[in-house]
């Protein structure tokens, strides 16, 4: 598998337009990168917990993950300047989060099952544009807690790939960019991971 450099910011090809973000992150993120100092740390304030929620997600111990996020605003800080105006702030953002934790897992040890206490804090860190009914919002929780908790059977790569493709819904070819993998390794991890992750919750259904 092929690895993204230290300090490397992965750009994915194609066009993007820019998703619709409140008139608050707007403002922030121009006022950002005129270099007001009070804006970055509501940028900050916005989306810390998305990004360590996204860490843990994907195999990093709590400590590890508030490492990655630090690099993460870091790195934010550093190039926001750049930033293109009408592009997608979050996109752009998690497009930075994700090579850092990839950065993080590459050192750390291998990823083990992911603890109870860290599940409400995954789960607060996720995005929806408009929430679901309560009934399926609760189904979901659920899933998604016994998903978490079983996410130390996959291997690293399964598990990066299945956090990136079914947890996050990031499109195949994005992730393939991202992580320098080609489409089909892409399904092969995501595959394998759904195949193991089956049989040990449902054995009986497909997921």
């Amino acid at each position: 598998m092929e690895t993204i450099k230290p300090g490397t910011l992965v750009e994915v090809g194609g066009s993007e337009s820019a998703q619709a973000e409140s008139p608050e992150v707007t403002a922030l993120v121009t006022r950002a990168k005129s270099g007001d100092a009070e804006a970055f740390e509501g940028l900050m304030r916005l989306y810390e917990r998305r990004v360590i929620a996204l860490g843990i997600q994907m195999g990093l111990s709590r400590d590890e993950a508030l490492d990655s996020c630090q690099d993460v605003f870091v790195k934010v800080f550093r190039y926001i300047r750049g930033f293109r105006t009408g592009r997608s702030f979050y996109k752009w953002l998690y497009r930075i989060a994700i090579n850092a934790i990839y950065d993080q897992l590459r050192w750390s040890r291998p990823s083990g099952v992911t603890s109870v206490e860290l599940i409400d804090e995954v789960q607060a860190g996720r995005l929806y544009a408009s929430g679901p009914a309560p009934d399926a919002q609760a189904e979901s929780a659920d899933l998604a807690r016994k998903l978490l908790g079983h996410l130390g059977c996959l291997s690293k790569q399964e598990r990066i790939v299945f956090v990136l493709r079914d947890l996050q819904e990031m499109g195949t070819d994005e992730i393939g960019r991202i992580l320098n993998l080609s489409q089909v390794t892409v399904r092969r991890h995501c595959m394998s991971a759904r195949q193991k992750l089956r049989d040990r919750l449902l054995p009986t259904k497909r997921i």
